[in-house]
């Protein structure tokens, strides 16, 4: 599995169709998906779920979108975090949908395992944490070694760091793309407050690279919001922001961490209000 700032053919997304959600803030959302497709557009093509006639249940495509891992789709099962929010069944029914439309293989497995959950270098490394792997209607912690072994298989990891928990507060039992977040192979970037964590992650890269680091985003996340929920795109990368005095502090950290990408600051004050950010609504195409 490629690290998200390696070149992509395409973010996906998938319209705010659900109208439980989103009816009493359709003009704010349509406005926000129209800013953030048009900002998108300037550094790679979208692809979006609606346009191409393939039915959705809501907007979490990175959770229950395909993973693209070189010249093929791999899929897991979507139960809605738990199945927590039903109806899924149009979600967990995409990977299959897109890699028909665009005619290349699928390597499917029936564990339940969302997009978000996991976070990869690039190099054969994976973090993610233990509550989404084996919390409550996911995965049997008896048979714990044969899922591993197969989502090791799947997206070729080396090393797989489960951490005991993510941000509190998440619907999604703590995902690892509101906590920490790769930025190259041997640096992640972390929210405050996750101390034990940090050490364990230092600990892990240190056996990999002589050179490891591990910052941490010295600004309390608003919870269920994290800037960690940054997405790349090519050349640019788009920070979650909430309208909070915090935004300028955050964007500034990251024009740092990333000197030459443009760093774009997108309102998510909207989308928040569902439990998810930018990370949680898009899906790279990376093949």
């Amino acid at each position: 599995m490629k690290a998200e700032w390696e070149e992509q053919a395409a973010t996906w997304l998938a319209l705010p169709i659900n109208e439980q959600n989103w009816a009493s803030r359709r003009e704010r959302i349509n406005t926000f998906y129209s800013k953030l497709i048009d900002t998108i557009s300037r550094f790679q093509p979208v692809k979006i779920l609606d346009d191409l006639k393939i039915p959705h249940d809501d907007i979490w495509i990175r959770d229950y979108g395909p993973f693209f891992v070189e010249d093929k789709i791999v899929s897991y099962e979507f139960n809605a975090w738990g199945e927590k929010f039903p109806p899924w069944n149009l979600d967990n029914e995409v990977p299959d949908k897109i890699a028909n439309l665009m005619k290349i293989p699928i390597e499917k497995y029936s564990w339940i395992l969302e997009g978000g959950a996991v976070e990869f270098n690039g190099d054969g490394l994976c973090l993610t944490t233990a509550p989404c792997l084996f919390g409550e209607k996911r995965n049997s912690k008896e048979k714990e070694k044969e899922f591993l072994n197969d989502l090791q298989k799947s997206f070729g990891i080396k090393s797989l760091k489960i951490l005991p928990k993510g941000l509190d507060g998440d619907h999604t039992d703590g995902h690892i793309d509101n906590l920490a977040r790769f930025v190259a192979k041997n640096h992640v970037v972390m929210a405050e407050g996750f101390e034990q964590e940090k050490k364990e992650i230092e600990i892990w890269l240190g056996e990999h690279y002589e050179s490891a680091k591990v910052d941490v985003l010295s600004l309390p996340p608003i919870l269920p919001a994290s800037y960690m929920n940054f997405i790349f795109v090519n050349g640019g990368l788009l920070v979650p922001i909430y309208n909070c005095k915090n935004d300028s502090a955050a964007l500034e950290y990251f024009k740092k961490i990333f000197p030459d990408r443009e760093v774009i600051g997108i309102d998510c004050t909207t989308p928040i209000e569902e439990g998810g950010s930018l990370h949680c609504l898009s899906k790279q195409e990376i093949i």
